[in-house]
């Protein structure tokens, strides 16, 4: 898995991207569509380090016996 810094710095790369394809092409442009989607996953792997980083810190609960 890459670095936290490197996907931002990709997001941030591809954001750019989408944005200069949306202006010349269209909103509706399939090319357009495909670039949101591989910024869509950038984001989501961003996601999941920085959420499996935060859950692993949690502390357990605790198990309340049933009467």
């Amino acid at each position: 898995m890459r670095e936290p810094k490197q996907i931002r710095d990709q997001i941030e790369q591809n954001r750019h991207e989408l944005s200069r394809l949306a202006e010349y092409h269209g909103m509706q442009d399939y090319k357009v569509l495909q670039q949101s989607m591989v910024l869509d996953e950038l984001i989501n792997e961003y996601n999941r380090f920085k959420y499996k980083k935060h859950f692993m810190k949690r502390q357990p609960i605790g198990i309340i016996p049933f009467k």
